[in-house]
């Protein structure tokens, strides 16, 4: 793998975003579920002045009216789809010009056939751990070795409870259609809180891989 062509995503920033942004990360994630103890709420607002860095808002589960909205008047760069959202779900955002990050939800019964139709309309695939309550932000990791099953096209950004110990495994880790390592509550001093020194230490060093 090459890392220094790994993309780092941050997600689930509520607090203090502006610090965050200062680290260059590639792709920026804001969580627009009210379920969430990482939800921005519907005031969240956030001016981006570098257009090199990604602006992603995840939903789990929303309507396209209220997604296509929120898309709209917070200029999202992609939509991050986190729950059940089918394919024709997908392919009707597409069409409407959306870029997506689709999310699922990793355990070893996972087939990944039942994503193929997936790939005509997302531009990313986000793997994650599966948990029964929560729709992420678990901070449990799933078995990395599944991904050998992986065979499509479409590139994916690795995540689950990834943390800055997990820096050997990611350099063990190899597969031709990786894209990025999404972080996330590994990270935090409590929910939507990042630790600034740790997100810098682990980027730092991701980098230098």
């Amino acid at each position: 793998m090459l890392f220094k062509t790994l993309k780092i995503k941050i997600c689930g920033i509520k607090y203090n975003y502006q610090e965050i942004y200062n680290l260059f990360p590639d792709f920026i994630g804001f969580i627009f579920y009210s379920n969430s103890p990482r939800f921005v709420g519907e005031n969240f607002d956030y001016q981006k002045s570098n257009t090199k860095i990604f602006k992603v808002g995840v939903f789990v589960n929303e309507s396209e009216n209220n997604i296509i909205k929120i898309n709209n008047s917070k200029k999202l760069d992609f939509v991050q789809l986190h729950g059940k959202e089918n394919v024709s779900y997908c392919e009707r955002l597409f069409q409407k010009g959306l870029k997506i990050i689709k999310s699922f939800r990793i355990k070893n019964s996972f087939s990944f056939k039942k994503i193929k139709d997936f790939t005509h309309f997302c531009n990313y695939f986000l793997f994650d751990s599966y948990t029964t309550h929560h729709y992420g932000g678990s901070g449990k990791k799933f078995n990395w070795e599944k991904l050998d099953e992986y065979n499509f096209k479409t590139p994916f950004f690795l995540s689950g409870g990834i943390g800055i110990e997990d820096l050997n495994a990611i350099k063990k880790f190899s597969h031709p259609r990786i894209f990025g390592i999404d972080i996330n509550s590994k990270f935090e001093i409590y929910p939507g809180n990042k630790n600034i020194k740790l997100l810098k230490d682990f980027i730092k060093k991701i980098r230098k891989l």
